[in-house]
């Protein structure tokens, strides 16, 4: 198989999105309306306009800043290792857990900044459990600890789910 070199995925998620966007479109006709509580919707609108009431803190530009600093080192993000990617997943669980909270915007365009670091460092947490969670080498993924491709137990797809406070690992075939 031919796999594409750096910058060449977001064309898969762009496909992978598309997909999605039409199952999500189909699911959502064939649905019930929900029924979603005031408070709710109160507490994720709190949540959204959060960093405008924020004195003292981070900005977004740091936080992003920083982020990239983590996950971009080539023995990050292609030639992968237990111990350093629990390294970058525990700066990573930092910055989400310490910095995000405090983050600051000062008007609209940092309120979107900082909605997006907050992004960014979640998928960057998917992306290193993932990476610790597949125990072989395929494509731009090389474990140094499992140098050799393994279709019997990795030709899958890992999932990433969210289950209370904890990502849960998992493959579908």
């Amino acid at each position: 198989s031919l796999y594409p070199g750096r910058g060449f995925s977001s064309y898969g998620s762009a496909i992978q999105g598309r997909r999605a966007a039409k199952t999500a479109a189909s699911f959502i006709k064939s649905s019930l309306r929900p029924r979603v509580k005031k408070e709710a919707v109160e507490s994720l609108i709190k949540d959204m306009w959060g960093p405008r009431n924020v004195e003292k803190g981070y900005s977004p530009q740091w936080v992003t800043a920083t982020l990239q600093n983590t996950m971009t080192p080539l023995h990050i993000i292609y030639i992968k290792d237990p111990r350093r990617l629990d390294g970058a997943l525990a700066s990573i669980e930092f910055l989400r857990k310490h910095c995000v909270p405090k983050m600051i915007a000062r008007d609209g365009h940092e309120l979107r900044m900082a909605h997006e670091a907050k992004n960014m460092l979640l998928n960057a947490e998917m992306k290193l459990r993932s990476g610790l969670f597949r125990e072989e080498s395929r494509g731009t993924h090389f474990r140094e600890d499992f140098p050799a491709r393994n279709d019997k137990d990795w030709h899958c797809w890992v999932t990433v789910q969210q289950n209370a406070e904890e990502m849960q690992m998992g493959k579908y075939k």
